[in-house]
């Protein structure tokens, strides 16, 4: 008699066990599924150029490797590097935390 109750209990706790690990999947897939949409995010920041080294540019105080990234301006024109220049506004767009297109600002007269 004391077996078939230790037999009830173990599969109590065995359908337990199985349950949580079910919901701990289930949590940890919605987790995934939510930080890789996020992760698909555009962003940009804007601002004006403040140096211009070989490979790179600072804008708002940090360093941007432009290396391969395509330059345009709001006409979607491909500019080349030499556009380029110290207090020119610039846009840069990031996805998945790399640059994907710089857009270089017309200069606009106030």
């Amino acid at each position: 008699m004391n077996k078939g109750i230790s037999n009830r209990n173990y599969g109590k706790r065995q359908s337990l066990i199985i349950l949580l690990a079910f919901v701990f999947c289930v949590l940890a897939t919605i987790f995934t599924l939510s930080q890789s949409f996020a992760d698909d995010k555009v962003r940009m920041i804007e601002g004006l150029i403040e140096d211009v080294t070989p490979n790179s540019i600072r804008v708002r105080g940090a360093y941007y490797d432009i290396t391969g990234a395509p330059l345009l301006n709001a006409s979607d024109k491909i500019l080349t590097r030499n556009d380029l220049k110290i207090g020119k506004k610039v846009g840069i767009f990031f996805k998945n935390n790399r640059i994907t297109s710089i857009l270089i600002y017309e200069d606009m007269v106030e």
